[in-house]
């Protein structure tokens, strides 16, 4: 009877995910000749998160899985997939794909998870999409569960989580979750892009960024030195920004993110173009990762900020209006094609794809302000490497902050700031500790895999292989 017991579930098992297989994906002529698959894992006994599973080009059986997570909170994964490290990318026509020749598959079997509930394709059965950051870890870590009960041959593969901006918190709390789990995942890392690691380090280290960016001049320089910085220097010594109580200090700096996010620059990426497109969807994601921002002030003092119009000469800026410079129309309307919601087995009363849930994110209980707890338990794990990246243009989770965050968790550099490499040129300019590493990567924005998809490859291979930055 065991015997037996033992045969049917491993039947069932292989049935499951057999019915999750992509068999046809619209907009390609031909599969390709790895593997995919599309469905569902129980967070809970109500909520299903959606993913898509994509095996390596190269040595599925042993290669490292590698779980990929975006951010918001409320914003889906399957951005990550089909703009960022995916192996098929959506072109401008928005019924087509192409391959990545720099997919992060080519060498890991990656999993694409869209969380939490309410977001994308994922839902809960009740509709009650409400959750914070302790709940959405909690079932993260039980949706990677259903996962490996569901794939089982990867058990024993190296297993990575990764992930871009809000990711700065639901990495850590997701990898703190496994390390003081009970489960046998094989967990050898964590990576976090652009993340937010302290909200606080975060604001502050933006007003020095913009200054030495050139976004505002020498008259704003010498009001933030004055009220914010004791009269002394525009320092992180010397000033206080996003928690100063001196009105003059607060206008100072709402001036400062006047130019920052509403004079029409391109807050992911300074230096590159803002996009059209569809108006609804690209604003989506711009008020999500806003929400981020400055959580220190009064909300009256970032209502100001974020709706206030800069110039009377430019009436269509503000927040409400301003493009995000992010363009999701070609991916939002491939995901709603009927074709593709049957090809990826998605429930059919489930609602149209957003890459970003308004839902989700105004419900959206933030509890933690700072990761340092978090890296300090990993830490602890002799076994785990732990890689923090930055685009170096982005203006929404900016290198400076992260890096200052790292230098305060007080680890010894083995290391100090010196440029890698790819093709003779510099990739980005890295900090190497006992058991972490941090690195900027050049000319890249937030979306790193995306703006800078070479780089953000050689980096991605260096840290699941635990090779060196200088070679």
């Amino acid at each position: 009877m065991k015997i037996f017991l033992l045969l049917l579930n491993a039947f069932a098992v292989l049935a499951a995910k057999s019915d999750d297989l992509i068999t046809n994906l619209p907009g390609l002529s031909q599969l390709p000749s790895y593997k995919m698959y599309s469905g569902y894992l129980d967070a809970t006994s109500q909520r299903h998160f959606h993913y898509w599973f994509v095996e390596s080009q190269s040595d599925p059986a042993n290669d490292p899985v590698v779980l990929w997570l975006n951010g918001g909170p409320g914003c889906s994964s399957l951005d990550g997939l089909l703009s960022e490290n995916g192996p098929l990318h959506v072109n401008d026509d928005g019924a087509t794909l192409y391959n990545n020749p720099y997919s992060w598959n080519k060498i890991a079997n990656v999993l694409y998870l869209e969380s939490p509930a309410g977001v994308g394709y994922s839902y809960d059965e009740t509709g009650n999409v409400k959750t914070d950051d302790d709940q959405v870890s909690l079932e993260n870590y039980q949706a990677l569960q259903d996962f490996f009960k569901k794939f089982p041959e990867f058990l024993k593969n190296p297993f990575f989580i990764t992930g871009e901006s809000y990711g700065g918190i639901y990495v850590p709390t997701l990898s703190v979750r496994i390390v003081q789990g009970t489960s046998n995942i094989n967990f050898q890392g964590l990576a976090v892009g652009n993340g937010l690691s302290s909200s606080q380090l975060n604001d502050d280290s933006l007003v020095l960024f913009a200054y030495y960016h050139g976004l505002f001049g020498s008259t704003l320089q010498s009001e933030l030195i004055t009220y914010c910085c004791n009269g002394t220097s525009l320092a992180r010594e010397t000033c206080q920004f996003s928690k100063s109580e001196i009105g003059d200090c607060q206008d100072a700096v709402e001036e400062v993110m006047q130019y920052v996010y509403n004079s029409g620059l391109n807050t992911y990426a300074l230096y590159l173009d803002c996009y059209g497109g569809d108006d609804n969807a690209i604003a989506q994601r711009y008020r999500h990762d806003m929400n981020m921002l400055f959580r220190n002030l009064s909300p009256e003092r970032r209502a100001k900020i974020f709706n206030r119009k800069l110039l009377s000469r430019q009436p269509h800026v503000g927040l409400r209006l301003t493009p995000p410079c992010i363009n999701a129309t070609a991916v939002t309307s491939w995901l709603n094609r009927e074709d593709v919601r049957t090809a990826l087995h998605i429930e059919k009363s489930l609602k149209k794809w957003a890459v970003c849930s308004e839902v989700v994110s105004a419900t959206y209980g933030r509890i933690y302000n700072d990761m340092t707890p978090q890296y300090n338990q990993l830490l602890k794990d002799n076994n785990l490497s732990i890689l923090i990246y930055n685009g170096d243009t982005d203006m929404a989770c900016n290198f400076l902050g992260d890096e200052w965050f790292v230098d305060d968790l007080g680890l010894k550099s083995t290391r100090s700031h010196v440029p890698w490499y790819v093709d003779g040129q510099v990739a980005g300019f890295v900090k190497v500790f006992d058991k972490l590493t941090y690195t900027t990567i050049r000319g890249a924005g937030h979306m790193v895999p995306q703006w800078a998809p070479k780089y953000a490859f050689v980096m991605f291979e260096k840290f699941i292989h635990k090779k060196p930055f200088n070679n």
